[in-house]
């Protein structure tokens, strides 16, 4: 598919699975009271600041489906952090003339929407996989919510569009297409080692992409509460690949909001500091400032999700060095002694 007949055979297989598996996996991350509707759902600026990390997938499956369901979950082994930033300010992309929204992920560059009161719909973005970089493209896009959505809402959308993408100089467009079906299976209660939610909606995500000889088919289940975040809680991603000729390959991903214990309405109006930081944009310190007596450290995060500064909060103050760092913009987290997340936002270095 991807390398069109350039190379080697094997190879050639070898990396498509990667790469596919790779973006189906990314799509899923897009996709809580028991009714979706934009307000409650669909990415806009008023989303706050994000953040997620894989966890071990191993044994874990979904669990029930229908009302009443219990999902219990017990996470381990975090890592590979990535920042969420999300912009209703029009994208100017020529590439996504259709999008009004743009989410902002600090390892995988930006993904397009567009989002009204009954519809969100998936345009593609920037990818970067295995240290390449990739441009998806929908010419008819992923339909991923329906509002209103409550329990066997269900609804299927045809999709198609191209992979774009540049290997060993190399420019490629293989064109793909399928189908994206969303359901809400599933209302119940989500326990976690740190926190019970009880208003939790899942929603189910399939979708199969074809190209070229490959097939991808993708599930993806995302448990969402309305009470916690727009984003999903907990998500349990699986990918599988047939290629004509060679052997099925399949992988699991399971992610997870790593402060999920202070997430939610109640929680984040009991937990919310007031924090002032100056100036921004900065080019040799930035000052932070807090009444908070709950708040112990600032952490910053480059656009990849590498810790690249740390600061103790004094008095409630910090004083951050930026010299080291090169111009653009960075995610910080304000903690407590826990290191659970009082307060995320960004700030830009320029020189």
């Amino acid at each position: 598919m991807i390398l069109l007949n350039i190379f080697d055979k094997q190879l050639k297989h070898k990396y498509m699975k990667k790469t596919l598996l790779s973006i189906l996996s990314l799509i899923g991350l897009t996709v809580t009271s028991q009714t979706l509707t934009e307000t409650n759902h669909a990415p806009g600026w008023w989303n706050p600041v994000y953040i997620t990390n894989q966890c071990d997938s191993f044994g874990v499956n979904p669990g029930a489906s229908g009302a009443g369901a219990i999902w219990t979950f017990n996470p381990s082994n975090l890592h590979s952090l990535k920042t969420y930033t999300t912009s209703n300010t029009a994208p100017n992309n020529p590439s996504y003339p259709s999008a009004n929204v743009s989410v902002y992920s600090s390892v995988n560059n930006t993904s397009f929407y567009n989002s009204n009161s009954t519809t969100l719909k998936y345009y593609g973005g920037n990818l970067v996989i295995n240290s390449n970089d990739l441009v998806l493209k929908y010419s008819s896009p992923a339909l991923v919510g329906v509002y209103p959505m409550s329990l066997n809402t269900t609804t299927t959308s045809i999709t198609s569009g191209t992979v774009s993408l540049t290997i060993f100089g190399i420019p490629l467009s293989p064109a793909f297409n399928g189908t994206c079906t969303v359901t809400a299976d599933a209302t119940g209660t989500l326990v976690l080692p740190a926190k019970t939610f009880t208003d939790v909606i899942r929603l189910s995500t399939s979708q199969v992409l074809a190209a070229s000889g490959a097939t991808v088919n993708s599930v993806n289940y995302d448990y969402y509460s309305i009470s916690a975040s727009k984003a999903p809680i907990y998500s349990i991603q699986t990918s599988t690949i047939d290629v004509s000729g060679q052997p099925t390959s399949s992988q699991t991903v399971t992610i997870i909001q790593p402060n999920y214990s202070i997430v939610g309405i109640n929680e984040v109006q009991k937990s919310s500091i007031e924090l002032t930081v100056y100036p921004n944009p900065a080019a040799t310190v930035i000052n932070f400032a807090t009444t908070s007596t709950d708040a112990v450290k600032v952490l910053a995060f480059d656009v990849t999700g590498k810790l690249v500064a740390t600061e103790v909060l004094e008095m409630g103050k910090a004083k951050m060095n930026l010299i080291n760092l090169s111009s653009g913009m960075y995610i910080y987290h304000v903690v407590d002694k826990n290191n659970l997340v009082l307060k995320s936002d960004k700030f830009n270095v320029s020189k």
